[in-house]
């Protein structure tokens, strides 16, 4: 079980958490009625059954889905599914904006079109994206994880450790499929994974919906504020600029 205060693995029948002192009153996930999910039972659906359904079931059933996906088991199997499908959806991503690009090329003026670097990513896009894109998965999947996971601490809807909410982030990934789709795929794909987070986080540690919103939106509504005042900074120190060279 885990400590519902600092989601800390501690024994069963504690009184008190050995690691931050936190009274066990609160009940943690009950993981009797959970079940691998069909990606982590590979050996039953297969391999790409188990991608199948488990996007399926993600995407179109995710309450239920993430009501009995297991809290524990490691962080392999979720970080091998967020990769492959976030592999997938940039690549036919990538295709549909060369595709795109193409379609363009007669409305592009000539000068930009010989300009240096234009077409550079024609050639060698894939093979970048093939080195860089899982690094940024990865990267992605433990930060965010680690911070939505404090912000789920710090209104105590943390009832299971870390290993929950880095399982509910990683197969919230199975919205970035919505990125094949053009033009507003991009849009879909940041709507419909926030909201993803926001059920698996409930359904993973049994709490309400509020603490779990907040645990996802708090931080976005946070990097926006601060980009809102540099950017309100910015202007005003070019309008005390002006105003100081008009006054000379």
């Amino acid at each position: 079980m885990f400590c519902p205060h600092c989601g800390k693995e501690i024994t069963e029948g504690q009184l008190f958490c050995r690691h931050c002192g936190g009274r066990i009153t609160e009940t943690v996930p009950n993981a009797g009625g959970r079940e691998k999910t069909p990606w982590e039972d590979r050996e039953t659906h297969g391999f790409l059954g188990g991608i199948f359904k488990t996007v399926k079931e993600s995407l179109f059933a995710p309450s239920a889905f993430f009501r009995k996906m297991p809290v524990t088991g490691g962080l392999a199997d979720p970080l091998l599914y967020a990769l492959i499908v976030g592999m997938v959806s940039t690549m036919v991503s990538y295709v549909w904006q060369i595709l795109f690009q193409g379609t363009m090329q007669s409305y592009i003026p000539a000068e930009m079109r010989a300009a240096p670097g234009y077409d550079m990513f024609q050639g060698l896009g894939i093979a970048v994206l093939a080195v860089v894109v899982p690094i940024f998965i990865i990267l992605w999947l433990f930060i965010w994880s680690g911070i939505v996971h404090l912000c789920l601490m710090m209104v105590k809807g943390a009832k299971a450790g870390f290993e929950a909410t880095f399982r509910a982030v990683a197969y919230s990934n199975s919205a970035y499929l919505f990125m094949v789709i053009p033009i507003c795929g991009s849009l879909i794909t940041a709507v419909w994974s926030m909201v993803l987070i926001i059920i698996g986080l409930k359904e993973a540690h049994e709490t309400s919906g509020g603490k779990a919103a907040f645990a996802e939106l708090f931080p976005l509504a946070l990097c926006c504020g601060l980009i809102a005042a540099v950017v309100a900074l910015g202007i005003l120190a070019a309008s005390l600029g002006t105003m100081s060279r008009i006054s000379h």
